[in-house]
């Protein structure tokens, strides 16, 4: 049997082993220097979102509050529109009342052509909230020269038909509610107001109005059963 003899070297182990001390705290160390690198990185990214999300949020507020003031002002154009549309028709229609009641003073002025008298001008008829019961005007007016005081009575006659049968209802005592008798006095117009309850069951169909007055040929006028809105 034969021996080999294999000779120790205490120095290369231990430079060996200093070698791989030394890589790995290398690699300890490129280790350590990337995770610092990286961090920053992403503390300086973090910190860039951070901001950017700062700004985007500032600018929503902005856009909300802009999209709040411009639905305000459109809300508030929007009601002055209105505002404005309604003062225009209120004023249309003054304008068109206004060009009514001139038209009917200069005819109640204009006597050429017409003669002197008493004149039964217009007449309209209401309905109430209460079933068979009815307001109706009658304005009389009178032309003349010299224009003097004048009166006299005014029947209202509601003509129709009741049960398959002509009859005729005279606005008096028995069924008057407003205004009986209709009486009047006046120098240049006047209208007078009255309210009745017609019969159950009887059906109208025109009305008929006569203007008396003393010593003088009764004045009268027909007029359709016409209901007017109030």
């Amino acid at each position: 049997m034969q021996y080999k003899v294999v000779r120790h070297a205490p120095r290369k182990t231990v430079k060996q082993g200093l070698l791989v001390v030394a890589a790995m705290l290398a690699f300890l160390l490129i280790g350590f220097v990337s995770g610092q690198w990286f961090g920053k990185e992403a503390v300086f990214q973090n910190s860039a979102l951070s901001q950017q999300l700062f700004a985007a949020n500032n600018k929503n507020d902005e856009l909300q509050k802009d999209l709040v003031a411009a639905e305000l002002s459109a809300n508030v154009q929007e009601q002055v529109a209105q505002g404005l549309q309604v003062q225009l028709t209120e004023l249309l229609s003054a304008n068109a009342e206004l060009k009514d009641a001139v038209s009917f003073y200069r005819d109640l002025m204009d006597v050429d052509g017409k003669g002197e008298g008493l004149r039964i001008a217009d007449f309209a008829l209401f309905a109430t909230k209460t079933p068979l019961v009815y307001q109706f005007s009658v304005l009389v007016t009178q032309t003349a020269e010299n224009r003097k005081y004048v009166g006299g009575e005014v029947i209202v006659k509601f003509i129709g038909s009741q049960d398959d049968n002509r009859q005729s209802v005279v606005f008096g005592k028995d069924n008057a509610l407003v205004g009986f008798p209709l009486k009047y006095r006046f120098r240049y117009f006047q209208d007078l107001v009255g309210q009745l309850r017609l019969p159950e069951g009887f059906s109208p169909e025109r009305v008929s109005i006569e203007v008396r007055q003393q010593g003088n040929t009764p004045v009268t006028a027909d007029f359709e059963w016409a209901i007017e809105q109030a």
